[in-house]
């Protein structure tokens, strides 16, 4: 940090006509190739990160960058772009039909983003993204039969999703695809020197070697809505037990011991557990009720995708025309020409507000839903987007009106 070289050196691989716009908090991406800048963004941040408060200008546009890209840019799983390029912000209903939206690489390298910001800013909304992205996009990029990972995830109502050969085809979603599902635990916790945070709900165990203490989390979500967090510790010691309170989710409810702690009612903020002393064996319970909701398309209110808590849900519509390995492919520039059928999506009948009143879940220990009311009195089944591994799906919704 005190060498001037040093200081100076990572300034000269700046791409000033990127970091000028954003650090003005102008936003110049239209047409710009989207993973070629969001690794230069990262750059900012870690230039900022090491430089100290009198670099602002790099974390003014880093903050900019992000929050322009996750608040205005994005589908509802988190996901960017079109044919791996930033489009205009009003072209997003034109482009749903295109079979290039969502690239992997993006979400990795966002994800990669948020991370940097949030470690020296720890606010709740950066998770809220990581959450989203993390389950949508992440989660749905691989195919758990084969192990193989996707280049885009399309839009396209009908289509499916594609993925690379085991020897064939390697492309750069290939490289940080491998990454993505390595990584799944970096990001449920954080710390300070006196504080826990639990980021995501996701079941794992955590060793605090610095505090002697071990913290198991047991849940089933999304598919279920309660958190249990299990202490271990050879002797009791205070902690503040910060829990990430969801936007998404309008009240949470904890427990410790079956006794009601407290309540909040602050949705998109951390909640701090009080008088969280911790002995050998405290468990504190974590209930977060999910709710369906309908999440409109950008600039687009005409579309809306139907969203479980922080999860998109995609219809269901069938195998038509996909056999064993007929979606690893070669050639992503090919990706739209190959596996097309003529798959009728119904519009819905109804304000689009209505269509979560009208979808109910249907298993009880899994997420299967089902919509009615749509156009000509027809149903359809609903499950995860990251589920929709080998069938034909829609994501977003039109009215009919």
């Amino acid at each position: 940090r005190g060498n001037k070289r040093h200081r100076a050196l990572p300034l000269r691989f700046c791409h000033r006509a990127v970091l000028d716009p954003v650090a003005q908090r102008v936003d110049k991406l239209d047409g710009l190739h989207a993973n070629t800048q969001i690794p230069k963004v990262i750059g900012f941040s870690r230039i900022y990160e090491v430089s100290g408060k009198d670099w602002g200008t790099y974390d003014h546009a880093a903050r900019f960058f992000w929050d322009t890209v996750v608040n205005t840019r994005s589908f509802a799983t988190g996901g960017h772009g079109d044919v791996e390029h930033f489009f205009p912000k009003n072209e997003f209903a034109r482009r749903l039909d295109s079979a290039k939206t969502m690239e992997t690489c993006c979400t990795h390298n966002m994800l990669r983003l948020t991370r940097s910001l949030y470690a020296r800013d720890p606010r709740a909304d950066y998770f809220d993204y990581f959450e989203k992205a993390l389950f949508n996009g992440i989660l749905a990029s691989q195919d758990p039969e084969t192990g193989m990972n996707t280049y885009f995830q399309a839009t396209r109502p009908g289509y499916v999703r594609l993925y690379h050969t085991p020897f064939d085809s390697f492309w750069c979603c290939t490289g940080s695809g491998i990454e993505n599902h390595a990584r799944y635990g970096e990001s449920i916790y954080a710390h300070d020197d006196d504080a826990l945070y639990v980021n995501l709900f996701m079941a794992s165990t955590l060793h605090w070697r610095e505090r002697g203490l071990t913290v198991t989390q047991t849940t089933r979500f999304p598919d279920d809505d309660v958190v249990t967090l299990r202490f271990q510790c050879h002797k009791p010691q205070k902690l503040r037990l910060r829990v990430r309170h969801p936007a998404w989710c309008a009240e949470m409810r904890t427990t410790r011991s079956g006794k009601i702690v407290t309540t909040s009612r602050k949705p998109g903020s951390y909640f701090e557990i009080p008088g969280a002393r911790i002995r050998d064996g405290a468990t504190f319970e974590i209930r977060l009720p999910l709710s369906l909701r309908v999440e409109p398309l950008p600039n687009a209110p005409e579309y809306a995708a139907l969203m479980y808590g922080p999860i998109a849900l995609g219809g269901r519509f069938g195998s038509e025309g996909l056999s064993p390995g007929s979606q690893l492919i070669v050639n992503e520039r090919e990706s739209g020409d190959m596996l097309q059928a003529d798959v009728k999506i119904p519009r819905w009948a109804r304000p689009l507000a209505e269509l979560a009143n009208r979808t109910t879940r249907t298993n009880p220990d899994k997420l299967e839903f089902r919509a009615t009311g749509f156009e000509g009195g027809a149903s359809v089944d609903l499950i995860p987007w990251f589920r929709l591994t080998h069938e034909r799906y829609n994501l977003y919704w039109r009215a009919s009106g």
